[in-house]
């Protein structure tokens, strides 16, 4: 999961400027101080191209009492998909597709509305594909993979509206395999990571010492390592595959970082920029919401923070919040990409009564957090198209919503296009919150699929 690029504008102080060594006192200081209330995690922090901070705090791995330290392999989540952008724009460098193809050169046996999908439409999340098709781990192989998506129905034709996808970036990663004959792990690490001498990237290849792993934490309750759940022989199953499932170090999305938008090391200017532009600050995260990993670059004040943390009751924005602060930068209001959203609230409208009163069905029934009575209103009410989750599936994934976000309370509805409604909620764990809900009409009115975006 990721956040969208941002704007953010402030001055450095003349003394905080003059005063690298007494800044990063101050760092580590601050994040001691977190680490007394429950941080754990990396930190690494640039200010023009000095490094102020760079170590862990906290432990990586309670069992074994391991601490962090800034070689800890932590997760990257959907910051995985920037290794996947690179690789496609490599491709197209390199004459093998071009980002205007459509899925039917890959996939000929694709159906007809799925055809016309360009990479271009699943790398910009405009394909009208869902967030996701399954869980992170079930045991999805890449025929079954595309047998599931061909089945599904778009949820929007393509070019149309922003809909975030893990499914659409799992497609891509379908097609690097057809093209370069490789499996995803091998090629990115024989076009991205050894060009740049990167040995503490991936996922299988690394062959990591399983001590270096930070493992994540919900509630008390270790949740493991990624790389130490269920995977293929090659890699992640198919519904993690080129979206997430990345393992990385700091100093190493660090070194991937800076060749993405200040070198031409992996790609040339012209297709680097387009989608890594140097002079636009951004902030790039990933998170299943226990582990967090956040990448934020802001070329202007020419400062680079990189932070990962590990327990669900301690994520990272907070430890950014800490940080701004010192370095003399505004809290910015980000919106969060958790479950994927978003999408400019053009010619937005109150909605209709039975609209709104699905709506609040949802939130009540949700907030009950009642497995039986989930049960039957996903029955009753979610549209079961082909392709879609089961019921169960379902069920499972609201109260894991349920449990990340607490009681929802509805502070507004806004119908931002047919059949799409954005539903502002005050969330009891995590603040302000938009459940997006895209609807199938019809009698009774359906409920297709729901994105979550936490955040101011």
């Amino acid at each position: 999961m990721r956040w969208l690029p941002f704007m953010m504008f402030a001055a450095l102080s003349t003394t905080a400027a003059q005063q690298p060594n007494r800044l990063a006192v101050q760092l580590d200081s601050a994040m001691r101080d977190l680490a007394a209330q429950g941080f754990s995690g990396v930190v690494r922090i640039e200010r023009q191209g000095a490094t102020l901070l760079e170590r862990g705090y906290g432990l990586a791995n309670r069992a074994q009492k391991a601490p962090f330290s800034a070689s800890t392999v932590v997760q990257i989540g959907s910051n995985t998909k920037d290794f996947t952008a690179v690789a496609l724009l490599q491709l197209q460098e390199r004459g093998k597709l071009a980002l205007t193809d459509s899925l039917a050169r890959f996939f000929p046996n694709a159906p007809a509305d799925k055809r016309v999908i360009t990479l271009a439409q699943l790398m910009n999340h405009t394909a009208g594909l869902p967030i996701g098709l399954g869980g992170d781990f079930d045991a999805v192989t890449r025929e079954q993979f595309l047998q599931t998506v061909f089945a599904r129905r778009l949820d929007a034709p393509p070019g149309g509206r922003e809909q975030y996808s893990n499914t659409g970036f799992a497609l891509l990663a379908a097609v690097i395999e057809t093209v370069s004959g490789q499996s995803y792990d091998v090629y990115v690490r024989d076009n991205i990571l050894q060009p740049l001498g990167l040995k503490d990237t991936g996922f299988l290849l690394p062959k990591f010492d399983p001590k270096r792993f930070a493992h994540g934490y919900r509630d008390g309750v270790d949740q493991g390592a990624i790389v130490e759940m269920p995977h293929a022989a090659d890699g992640p199953y198919w519904n993690l595959r080129g979206n997430g499932g990345m393992v990385s170090t700091v100093s190493d999305m660090h070194t991937f970082y800076k060749a993405v938008f200040e070198s031409n090391t992996l790609l040339r200017a012209e297709s680097r920029t387009k989608r890594f532009n140097p002079d636009v600050p951004v902030g790039l995260a990933g998170s299943d919401l226990v582990n967090f990993f956040v990448f934020e670059r802001l070329p202007r004040e020419q400062i680079e923070l990189i932070v990962a943390t590990n327990s669900a009751e301690f994520r990272a924005p907070r430890v950014l919040d800490a940080i701004r602060p010192i370095l003399g930068l505004p809290s910015p209001q980000l919106r969060q990409r958790v479950m994927a959203g978003g999408g400019a609230r053009q010619n937005a409208k109150a909605p209709s009564a039975a609209v709104a009163a699905l709506a609040n069905e949802f939130i009540t029934v949700v907030n009950r957090a009642d497995a039986a009575a989930l049960t039957t209103f996903i029955g009753q009410r979610f549209d079961a198209a082909p392709g879609s989750p089961t019921v169960p599936q379902r069920v499972a994934r609201m109260g894991e919503m349920h449990k990340n976000l607490g009681v929802l309370t509805v502070t507004g509805m806004d119908e931002i296009e047919p059949n799409v409604l954005d539903v502002s909620v005050m969330t009891a764990n995590e603040g302000p919150a938009t459940l997006k809900l895209f609807l199938e009409p019809g009698t009774p009115l359906r409920i297709k699929s729901i994105q979550v975006l936490v955040g101011g």
